[in-house]
């Protein structure tokens, strides 16, 4: 069950946050997410990469030994 904004800025109020304090935590979970999103669009193209690099014959899947 997730809690919306609201309860969690209210659970920081009762555990003693001053409204500065709220403000910088809730940037910091933006930014945290907006990093999150960013690596996972980056790791997703260079799996492209790969598959492409594997499908046009450049790499193979095989090791070399």
């Amino acid at each position: 069950m997730a809690m919306d904004r609201k309860d969690d800025r209210e659970i920081l109020r009762k555990g003693g946050f001053a409204e500065g304090e709220m403000q910088r935590l809730s940037k910091l979970r933006q930014d945290y997410a907006e990093r999150n999103k960013l690596q996972e669009l980056t790791d997703h193209r260079r799996m492209e990469f790969i598959r492409w690099l594997v499908t046009n014959g450049r790499i193979s899947d095989q090791i070399a030994s």
